[in-house]
């Protein structure tokens, strides 16, 4: 069934009202869960991970992390559930609150200014107008700074006292399967999903003015890498389309 309305951000229409992206959504949640449960209560690991499988499974939380954050940003969208602003919101801040301890309403006002102020000073997202801020450590910190909080790091640090003292999962366990993910996937989000699409290069114009490209990458790469989110112009120009359609819209460009 169809269904026009606005979404988050002033300029977002929701395009479909089906159950697609919330069964989506609630999976990627589900699926984090179990997996967090399982590194935690059945894998013995070194104080480094010691074999093949720990390895496998940090990287396979550190792929289900960044789902989190893209369901995460599709409900800035209203995209995460269409249709149904309510639960929209609710999965939104269930994903940002398990991701990272994020405030889900104070990041949809910052991603309302990425996409109305895209490569400005009034862009969070963006660098910071000079040479030096343009290389990926520079940029990378000024927006880690922005959208990190003294009460994030205060409540993941009290999560992390009752997983070792309450729960009593081994530290190891906590570290690498919870927190080095965690810190990993914003790098790799930052990588695929900002700087990558957003940064100038010399001798190649932007499109428009979303001032974004598209990856290159074949489907399962770019699922793997960012969420389908590296398909960034198609992102800027149609942010009504949920993560897992922008392979088929990119194909139509």
């Amino acid at each position: 069934m169809s269904h026009s309305g606005q979404g988050y951000l002033g300029r977002t229409t929701v395009i479909s009202s089906d159950s697609t992206a919330p069964a989506l959504g609630c999976l990627v949640v589900t699926t984090w869960v179990v997996s967090l449960w399982y590194a935690f209560t059945r894998v013995q690991t070194g104080v480094f991970p010691d074999s093949l499988a720990s390895i496998a499974l940090m990287l396979w939380m550190q792929f289900l992390y960044c789902g989190l954050f893209i369901v995460t940003h599709d409900a800035c969208h209203g995209t995460a559930w269409p249709g149904n602003p309510r639960l929209n919101r609710w999965l939104g801040k269930t994903t940002a609150m398990l991701y990272a301890a994020f405030d889900f309403d104070h990041l949809v006002p910052k991603h309302l200014a990425h996409h109305a102020h895209v490569a400005t000073l009034q862009d969070p997202d963006f660098h910071d107008n000079t040479r030096q801020g343009r290389g990926f450590s520079a940029w990378g910190w000024r927006f880690f700074k922005h959208y990190l909080s003294l009460r994030q790091i205060l409540i993941m640090m009290a999560v992390a006292q009752i997983f070792f003292h309450v729960l009593n999962i081994p530290e190891r366990n906590v570290i690498q399967f919870w927190i080095v993910p965690a810190i990993l996937s914003g790098m790799q989000l930052f990588l695929f999903g900002t700087w990558l699409p957003h940064r100038p290069k010399a001798g190649e114009e932007f499109p428009d003015r979303h001032h974004a490209r598209d990856s290159g990458l074949p489907w399962l790469l770019s699922l793997v890498s960012c969420w389908h989110f590296g398909y960034h112009h198609i992102h800027h120009l149609k942010p009504s389309v949920p993560w897992y359609r922008l392979p088929s819209y990119r194909r139509r460009k």
